[in-house]
């Protein structure tokens, strides 16, 4: 059993709350300024609280691992606070607002000499860990493009939220949820260059951008994104072409739909028909899988390849801040 803190109880903060509760790990404290999710979250031993102020030593004694759900612009004070307890952390992408505050996250973990994950629960998506390996078999041959597109329509009046102002998020469609992606394309495909970027204001009264395009260069494949807060249908794919075959991830579960991962290959008509579609229904089982791998990474040591680390949270936040460095600014 593994003894657990958590700093934020909102979506998801409080998905990982009931994940690791189910788990039947222990729950020493939760921290949130909003007592209404202090009774949805109710667990026998849990310390709720407003601030960290508010815990005494004896709230956070023994505390294994922490997890981090709040607006980008708290992240690195809450994590340098778990460090000081010699506490590992799993904070939520994308790791603050810039990579400066990334690099000193990922810096106070090494001195405190704790484990830290970023967390990209996409990585453990079911139709996602099933195309890494159709990569890895070598069926598609060379990649020669790769096109990633996500988008919803946000909430009525989330302009006023914090994920639509600078200040607080360090950007808008493009670090969140468009780092998602971004990570995909490092951790599928290898190390990238940013080629171009275009960020747009098409809806949302705010300082950032509600949609982004661009474009990277992972090796020889020519990669493009576009993630949007105005698609009124959720939706998100990811589609792979090669020399040999191509492949189309579709859907992610929940309102995006089931996942489906589709595979073709190249001039299947002439008696070597492989094709296939998977269906990996519409469960999202991918932060659990991801709470599980960083849980059993800091109480066995068994390590995941698909976990992140710090060097990957601050490698994407990297592409992120050079795509925003390269924007074409018309239509901002």
């Amino acid at each position: 059993m593994t003894a657990v803190g958590f700093i934020g109880l909102g979506l998801i903060g409080a998905r990982r709350f009931q994940i690791v509760r189910d788990l039947g790990h222990k729950i020493l404290f939760a921290v949130d300024p909003d007592p209404l999710r202090h009774a949805q979250m109710k667990t026998d031993g849990c310390r709720f609280a407003k601030t960290l102020d508010e815990l005494s030593d004896q709230d956070t004694s023994g505390v294994q691992a922490i997890f981090v759900a709040v607006p980008h612009y708290l992240a690195a004070n809450y994590c340098r606070w778990g460090f000081s307890r010699k506490a590992h952390v799993l904070c939520e992408k994308p790791m603050g607002i810039s990579v400066a505050e990334a690099e000193e996250i990922r810096h106070a973990a090494s001195e405190a000499k704790v484990q830290f994950c970023a967390g990209f629960n996409y990585r453990f998506l079911p139709g996602v860990v099933a195309l890494r390996d159709l990569l890895a078999s070598g069926q598609l041959g060379t990649i020669h493009r790769i096109k990633m597109a996500m988008g919803h329509g946000g909430r009525p009046g989330m302009e006023n939220e914090w994920k639509l102002k600078k200040a607080k998020a360090g950007g808008g469609a493009l670090i969140d949820p468009g780092i998602h992606l971004v990570d995909l394309v490092r951790n599928l495909f290898g190390e990238s260059e940013v080629v171009s970027s275009r960020l747009r204001k098409l809806f949302w009264r705010s300082d950032v951008e509600d949609n982004c395009f661009v474009a990277l260069r992972a090796g020889e494949a020519d990669v493009t994104i576009e993630v949007s807060l105005t698609s009124w249908k959720n939706h998100f794919s990811i589609e792979v072409y090669g020399s040999d075959g191509q492949a189309i991830l579709s859907g992610r579960g929940g309102n995006y739909g089931s996942q489906h991962l589709e595979f073709v290959n190249r001039w299947f008509w002439k008696d070597d028909d492989r094709r296939f579609v998977r269906d990996y229904g519409s469960a999202d089982p991918s932060f659990e899988l991801e709470t599980r791998a960083f849980i059993d990474l800091i109480s066995s040591d068994t390590s995941n390849p698909i976990l992140s680390t710090a060097e990957d949270g601050c490698a994407a936040l990297k592409i992120v801040e050079d795509l925003y460095a390269a924007t074409d600014t018309r239509g901002l």
